[in-house]
């Protein structure tokens, strides 16, 4: 990739550029923003009256202002009918998520478009299917038609299960609730397989089960409930980097004292003031640092725990406010399960020992000192000096939800969300951040709990088909160099086929895969909008289009529910999910008729959709909250509606008032019950397990615990490596090792290293940071080039099957250095903190 240099001036859009509302792809915030689309060779002029935007270029624009078009706000796309248009994207001032502010990957939305002569030109423009020993772009009828021939025909030799699927639950950035649908209906009511994973998980499950088994939905919270708290609790989480507008304008503010929490969240005599921070993350993050800097170390607790011991802290913190009743008896007799108090009691808080005797525990398995968990659980529960209770919200991501025991992790915390009383009031909440927006709508899932976890099976050579749809397992799964492997062997058995029977038509070809799937063969599809490293292996690969190439429909981290229209056609004859689901359907149904095969042909229909908002309605209509904890509610919208609502959308779930949809800020207010059966909260027990043995194992071993994480990009880095920002900052991945360490290891900033362990091995180059303690290395989370996953052990939690991402142990060895990075790379510390 050329490197990269920002224009050194911009063409204004005109007064009269097409304008749209659109919401940031990338992570779970949703920041709001505007499109401007206008021909090529023309612009508009400096004057406010002369341009879009209506302000005065020809004066010095304010910083942070948002009245700025950044080099990466901007590209040049060619549509289908060869025309093409300057695209600019800037922040929605109006927007109450962000401002008008964006972070890095908002910034860099202009970059990540389609465009054929720039670095995105990659794009997946038509389908390919695997014939003369290579993938061949093909048409979609050819494409289809093969692969529904397999599809049909293993289902009905070897029945649904013998198809596997793998398949995105994203919001804006995978296809929301339109292609969301779609994806069920399709697997789910007319394949009706239950081997499914989703994205970044094994198998089809929740990663917050326990919450929702606990009657919380895990997005209770509205981001004005970060500004109105006293204390901030950010667990397993760096949201400077991973939800940075979250942080900056809702967080941040409260820290420093300049929210309007004395207006809104006071009773009559309550004490008001600068909000609390504490931080629990094995690393010194950038958050940290900010933090500190910015609100004062007096007002961030940085709770640097060890690896994995989530579940000790957050029972020896409950214990604390138990012990010193600073929780909130009244919401505990009136809105939990009386039968699920005392197993808690017992189990989590281990009312049977001492205080003393349970911290000095505590001490030993977290590496924390008695009293920095006892200001944690002041700064949480101890009652205002004027006899008002204090409110926290409490705000968890993937270092739990990837962490040590997922079950356990998220009960953990939630129980002393519950156990303090921060519930249905502003100021309050317990729920994940959230990596990207979601669109869940689907059909219920016919499989077990736990799900099968399909990881193992494929390894085993179980599964005729892996339909792989908007993830990349080869580089995010657990154990991938294990995944690699299962599609490397398993789909070099259907490649075969193919080649010994290049001449024939698709029938003899579908026949010639399912005869090598019984010598243990695997047909591979893949749909993305990239060739990603999983879709190397596929048989067949399907272009998607992305973000702004078709109308779609999310909610964010606070449930507000938002369209993001289409501005731009897709890069050759790409197709969104939807519509690709619904061909492929309907060519099995055809396939289905014409044998007489009533029941298939049943399964497979209802997929004619014309329009992106047919499926969102038919979507919004059907669903069936099977889970009820499940917040994505929104019967009676339509698009018109989420137009007129523009970039503040409308927060779910949606009830119908006077005919009209009306939204919710936060849950549980006013006694509105809990999503159980009898309407009061679980408390869930949630001992410390311990690290299970096959992590053990390889801690035993190896010198080093490995961890990973993000890094201000994309987790999965998809869109990334195609912008030259990001792709220039981190062409390969990096690790984080201390000072100490690194001078073990005679190891310099910037040398090349090899990380090894019994699952795999892998490259990066070095960063030495004080983020990390000794003992422990920090790796980039999923970079394609050179994936920390290949080290993560095939572990799952067995209650949930959700990965322990989060722990491994690995062994060392310097390589040497490339030149190349050296001439365009600092590696200085992400912590902004310098090394001594």
């Amino acid at each position: 990739m050329a490197a990269y240099r920002p224009a050194d001036r911009m063409v204004l859009p005109p007064v009269n550029a097409e304008k749209y509302q659109i919401v940031c792809h990338y992570c779970a915030v949703g920041c709001g923003y505007h499109v401007y689309k206008w021909p090529e060779g023309k612009a508009g002029g400096l004057l406010p009256d002369q341009n879009a935007l209506g302000v005065d270029y020809t004066k010095q624009i304010a910083p942070l202002s948002g009245d700025w078009i950044a080099p990466a706000h901007h590209t040049v796309v060619t549509e289908r009918d060869g025309q093409r248009y300057h695209i600019a994207i800037v922040p929605d001032k109006e927007c109450v998520v962000n401002k008008g502010h964006h972070s890095a990957r908002g910034g860099t939305l202009g970059s990540s478009l389609y465009r054929p002569d720039g670095p995105t030109h990659t794009r997946l423009t038509h389908p390919l299917v695997y014939r003369s020993t290579k993938q061949s772009p093909t048409t979609w009828d050819d494409a289809i038609d093969l692969t529904a021939r397999v599809i049909y025909g293993s289902i009905l030799r070897d029945g649904n299960d013998s198809i596997f699927m793998r398949v995105f639950d994203h919001g804006g950035g995978g296809g929301g609730f339109e292609n969301n649908w779609a994806v069920g209906k399709f697997f789910f009511n007319a394949v009706q397989t239950i081997n499914c994973g989703i994205h970044n998980r094994p198998a089809y499950n929740s990663e917050v089960h326990a919450s929702r088994d606990m009657g919380v939905p895990e997005w209770n919270y509205a981001y004005v409930d970060a500004e109105l708290t006293d204390t901030i609790v950010l667990w397993g989480t760096n949201s400077y980097e991973a939800q940075t507008n979250f942080y900056l304008v809702h967080m941040l503010p409260n820290l420093q004292g300049s929210t309007v929490k004395g207006k809104e969240a006071a009773r009559p005599g309550e004490q008001v003031g600068p909000g609390r921070m504490i931080i629990i993350d094995p690393r010194r993050t950038s958050t940290v640092v900010v933090s500190e800097q910015a609100g004062g170390k007096e007002r961030v607790l940085h709770l640097q725990l060890k690896p994995g011991t989530d579940i000790a802290l957050a029972n020896a913190i409950a214990r604390v406010v138990y012990e010193r009743e600073w929780h909130d008896k009244d919401f505990v007799a009136n809105r939990v399960e009386a039968e699920t108090v005392q197993p808690f009691l017992e189990q989590s808080l281990q009312i049977g020992k001492s205080l003393d005797e349970v911290l000095a525990e505590a001490e030993n398995i977290t590496g924390l000192s008695r009293a920095q968990i006892e200001q944690a659980a002041s700064w949480i529960a101890e009652t205002k000096s004027d006899g008002s209770r204090p409110r926290a919200i409490f705000l968890y991501e993937k270092g739990v939800i990837w962490g040590l025991k997922n079950y356990q992790n998220v009960g953990s915390i939630v129980n002393l969300a519950l156990l303090t009383g921060n519930f249905g009031k502003p100021g309050t909440g317990c729920g994940r951040l959230g990596g990207h927006q979601e669109g869940y709508v689907r059909p219920a899932y016919r499989g077990p709990r736990p799900a099968p976890y399909i990881d193992d099976l494929l390894s085993q050579g179980q599964g005729n088909v892996f339909y792989v749809a908007g993830c990349n397992p080869a580089i995010t799964t657990l154990n991938a160099q294990r995944m690699r492997e299962t599609l490397q062997t398993r789909g070099k058995l259907v490649r075969d086929a193919l080649d010994a029977n290049f001449a024939a038509d698709n029938a003899t070809k579908a026949q010639a895969i399912l005869e090598a799937t019984r010598q243990g063969g695997l047909f591979i599809i893949v749909q993305d909008i990239y060739l990603t490293a999983t879709a190397q292996y596929a048989h067949v690969v399907f272009p998607a289009a992305a973000w702004g190439e078709s109308p779609i429909t999310s909610i964010n981290g606070e449930r507000r529910l938002r369209l993001d229209e289409k501005f731009m056609d897709p890069p050759g004859i790409a197709e969104p999910d939807w519509k690709i689901f619904g061909m492929l359907a309907q060519r099995i149904k055809a396939l289905a008729q014409a044998d007489g095969n009533t029941d298939i042909v049943q399964r497979f229909s209802g997929f004619e959709w014309t329009t992106a908002e047919e499926v969102f309605l038919e979507g919004g209509a059907s669903f069936a909250d099977g889970v009820k904890a499940s917040t994505e509610r929104y019967k009676g919208v339509d698009y018109n509606f989420l137009k007129a609502a523009g970039n503040n959308g409308i927060q779910t779930p949606v009830t119908i008032v006077n005919g009209k949809p009306q939204g919710r800020v936060r849950y549980f207010e006013n006694g509105e019950p809990f999503y159980t059966e009898s309407g009061k909260a679980k408390m869930l027990p949630t001992p410390w397990p311990g690290f299970p043995a096959i992590v053990q194992e390889q801690i035993n071993k190896y010198p080093y615990f490995l961890t990973n994480g993000r890094n201000n990009n994309w987790q999965t880095l998809y869109n990334d490596m195609n912008i030259p920002f990001f792709a220039e900052r981190t062409p390969i991945s990096f690790i984080e090792i201390s000072p100490e360490d690194a001078k073990k290891e005679a190891l310099q900033a910037g040398d090349l290293v090899r990380l090894f362990n019994d699952y795999g091995e892998t490259t990066a180059y070095t960063v030495i940071s004080t983020s990390v303690k000794p003992g422990m290395i920090f790796m980039l989370f999923a970079h394609p080039n050179t994936t920390a996953n290949s080290l993560t052990t095939p572990y799952v939690d067995p209650e949930v099957i959700i990965p322990y991402y989060k722990g491994s142990a690995v062994g060392l060895q310097r390589i040497g250095r490339l030149a190349d990075l050296d001439a365009r790379l600092t590696y200085q510390p992400n912590n902004f903190e310098k090394v001594v």
